[in-house]
């Protein structure tokens, strides 16, 4: 669906509007350049295959199965198809590009490619968001930059800055959410606002860049989970909601009138509790508050949905209507607009990203337990009712994105990336840290007590310890 042309008629002083275009290479330089130039382009449309694996390669990494996921990428550190040889030998020369400081964070899948972002967890990032083919047969292939190189790395806060994550709406467009935040794990500094860029992902073209006023960008904010909320049938009604982790809010973006708004709640805080993180022998502390979000599929009869939403340090699941938080003046006058759902996930059941497929099933990463767990949402929220359909401590350390795509048989895709080895201690360059997983989501859940066609445990008891 296309947004008719008055939507490129913005006055908000916020708000930017740019006709990109991949960059073109000089036609005298091009045979220098060894095609460098049209490569991403072809790459980033999933045209154009990378060089094909060895047989017995590509049934190594194709073979790997962590429960029903199978390894689609994996990597030991990261690199990038650079525009030449001179350009990579430059990057590297000027300090832009330490392969040791990138980390890929953020997955999100759309028909035949998949996005990956890099925030600027350290200095040398020079690409934050970069796209692949999902076809691709190389099992670690060269990030491209996304929509090109000219939009990184660039020191304007009118490009991208520092990406964490992203997704795709059913209008076919890709919402980013650019934190405007480097060096967020030594000396974070916030150079450029936080801010959502909307892609036209038929052409790669910027559809819309908003900037987030100054009053909901508290200090130590960080921006770090986006969701998309459209309407049926009409691309014009669409919100954001995005999590601020750091101090604990949800801002609300309302695309029609270019408006957002802070929501606040007790609930969005994170649980002294949980703040103790064990992964892989690797202890830490944790104060994370909001940021997994999810939403119910639509129903018939209502265009509320559900927004499920937990705490990175939390063993809880909460929820609250959309209807609610759309409500740019009255959310606040809602009583108990914010609820806890069921029962605690219990100790080590603190849980990142998640997502819910069309059957109301929910997938989140446990990150302690090196786990991706599910709920059937017509169960109530109660631990027999909650179970692990993954687990790998090898090839699942820290599952740190989940997303479901769109296709008409919906996968669960997953970033695996070892995040608090890469903060506080370091990574080993000869193993494989990095990897994205994908099954599909019906098929992993069969016969489990996820399974929508598997009766409910019964109705919800305080028969555990809630003190976890």
């Amino acid at each position: 669906m296309a947004l008719s042309s008055s939507w490129y008629d913005f006055q908000n002083s916020d708000v930017h509007v740019e006709n990109n275009v991949f960059h073109q290479m000089n036609s005298t330089n091009y045979d220098t350049r060894l095609n460098y130039g049209i490569l991403p382009y072809l790459l980033s449309l999933g045209a154009l295959l990378t060089t094909p694996l060895k047989q017995e390669e590509r049934k190594e990494v194709f073979s790997e199965k962590s429960g029903p996921f199978k390894t689609v990428f994996q990597w030991s550190q990261i690199d990038f198809l650079f525009e030449s040889e001179v350009h990579r030998n430059s990057v590297l020369a000027s300090g832009n590009f330490i392969q040791e400081n990138n980390l890929p964070l953020g997955i999100e899948v759309y028909k035949n490619r998949i996005f990956i972002s890099l925030p600027v967890w350290k200095s040398g990032v020079p690409a934050t968001l970069t796209v692949l083919p999902t076809d691709s047969l190389e099992k670690s292939p060269l990030l491209v930059p996304y929509p090109n190189w000219s939009w990184h790395n660039t020191g304007s806060c009118n490009r991208l800055t520092s990406v964490f994550r992203m997704q795709a709406d059913v209008c076919d467009r890709l919402w980013v959410l650019d934190s405007g935040q480097i060096n967020v794990a030594t000396e974070s500094q916030q150079v450029c606002p936080p801010s959502i860029l909307i892609f036209d992902l038929s052409t790669d073209k910027l559809i819309l860049k908003y900037d987030l006023p100054q009053e909901l960008v508290k200090q130590d904010s960080l921006y770090s989970n986006i969701l998309i909320d459209v309407q049926k049938d009409d691309c014009s009604s669409a919100h954001a909601y995005l999590a601020d982790v750091w101090r604990f809010g949800l801002v609300v973006f309302n695309l029609k009138t270019l408006k957002a708004w802070r929501v606040t709640d007790h609930l969005f805080f994170p649980d002294p509790l949980a703040a103790a993180y064990k992964v892989n022998g690797l202890e830490f502390e944790w104060t994370d508050g909001i940021f997994g979000l999810a939403l119910s599929p639509f129903n018939k009869y209502s265009i509320d949905r559900t927004l499920y939403f937990n705490p990175m340090s939390s063993f809880r699941e909460f929820y609250t209507k959309t209807s609610i938080i759309r409500n740019e003046t009255g959310w606040s006058s809602y009583k108990d607009a914010f609820k806890v759902y069921g029962q605690s996930r219990g100790k080590n059941g603190q849980a990142s990203s998640c997502a819910m497929d069309r059957n109301g099933v929910l997938f989140f990463g446990l990150v302690t337990q090196n786990a991706l767990g599910c709920w059937d949402s017509r169960k109530t929220y109660k631990r027999k009712n909650l179970a692990i359909i993954a687990q790998n401590d090898y090839t699942m350390v820290f599952p740190n994105d989940v997303k479901v795509d769109n296709e008409p048989k919906q996968s669960v895709w997953m970033i695996t990336n070892r995040l608090p080895f890469f903060i506080y201690n370091r990574f080993e360059p000869k193993d494989v840290n990095f990897r994205v997983l994908s099954a599909y989501a019906e098929e992993m859940v069969k016969g489990t007590i996820c399974d929508p066609k598997v009766r409910h445990s019964g109705s919800y008891t305080n028969d555990y310890n809630e003190c976890f």
